[in-house]
């Protein structure tokens, strides 16, 4: 009988681990699909603390809200890569296409998991290249701006797929959103995500949050979210941004968040925590964005953020974007 030393680690920690900044947050649900709690797709949103719903546009709303796309004035590709912890990644691609007054988008996240400690009842190292963990889901959205895009709504069709060695569902869900704007400097949104899954075998997700622009160079987000296996938490993040019209090559921002997190340790193995002082750091996040809509003609983006996880290791996330 052949038995996987790594999976149950895995689980509690690779995939249970949810948000940007929860990153000690190790107690195992009771839902499957945990892995659908990663922000993949969006670094602006892990970076603010895994705070967005209010925010998102473009690609990367599919993932957080999918109202969000209907702030998309332009055709627009995304891709991005996750570094989570324990040895698992995940990739995400969108596309998003306005078509007359609405916005349709596709995206697409696969996740993996390598290098599986494999050993038998007694111990003894097995082969283990048969051994896989294969996790992701593919949507297709359609949202709406009214009002002089005042109020967005959205939603969206998902197919998840979890496949974890020793089990594998498939399951149909559903994600709904909007997003107020009350004047330039204030919004609110909602959405709520995996709608309509087999009991217990997806996560259910909810997003309640606002955000608020105290000038063209802060704005403020805060953001409750919930979930169907376990407690909510609290969050909130800051933007910082100067924008293209001054820099005249791109606008560049700068993020940080933070969400309450238990200390899962110190970490004693990785060099980049060790040199920031952050073997121990649990519940920030941080990272920055570069766009320009003036790059040989079309928009382009580039965001990145770092998350460190204490004794578990850092998370990273690298997305591109090109509007055309």
């Amino acid at each position: 009988m052949v038995t996987i030393k790594k999976l149950g680690l895995a689980a509690a920690a690779a995939l249970a681990l949810h948000g940007a900044a929860w990153a000690a947050d190790t107690n195992v649900g009771t839902d499957g699909a945990v892995f659908m709690k990663i922000p993949t797709g969006s670094p602006r949103v892990q970076a603010l603390g895994n705070c967005g719903v209010s925010l998102v546009e473009g690609g990367e709303a599919m993932g957080i809200n999918p109202a969000g796309m209907a702030s998309a004035q332009m055709r627009e590709v995304s891709f991005s890569y996750l570094s989570w912890i324990q040895d698992y990644s995940g990739q995400y691609l969108s596309y998003v296409h306005p078509v007359g007054q609405s916005v349709v988008g596709v995206n697409l996240a696969y996740y993996g998991l390598k290098d599986f400690d494999v050993r038998d009842a007694d111990g003894v190292p097995q082969y283990g290249e048969d051994v896989k963990v294969r996790n992701g889901y593919a949507s297709v959205g359609l949202a709406k701006g009214f009002f002089m895009e005042k109020f967005l709504i959205g939603g969206a069709v998902k197919q998840v797929l979890e496949d974890n060695y020793t089990k594998e569902y498939k399951n149909l869900v559903f994600d709904v959103g909007a997003i107020l704007r009350i004047g330039r400097k204030f919004s609110l949104g909602w959405a709520s995500q995996n709608l309509s899954g087999k009991n217990h075998q997806v996560v259910k997700i909810g997003r309640l949050g606002a955000a608020f622009a105290f000038n063209p160079f802060m704005t403020v987000a805060v953001e409750q979210k919930s979930y169907s296996d376990r407690k909510g938490k609290l969050g909130g993040g800051v933007e910082l941004t100067l924008p293209e019209e001054l820099l005249q090559v791109g606008r560049v921002s700068l993020r940080a968040g933070y969400t309450p997190a238990d200390n899962v340790g110190k970490n004693m193995d990785d060099k980049t925590l060790d040199s920031l002082g952050m073997t121990d750091t649990s519940g920030w996040a941080f990272g920055f964005g570069i766009y320009s809509a003036q790059a040989l003609g079309y928009g382009m983006g580039l965001d990145y953020t770092f998350v460190p996880y204490g004794a578990l290791g850092k998370s990273t996330q690298l997305a591109l974007k090109f509007q055309f």
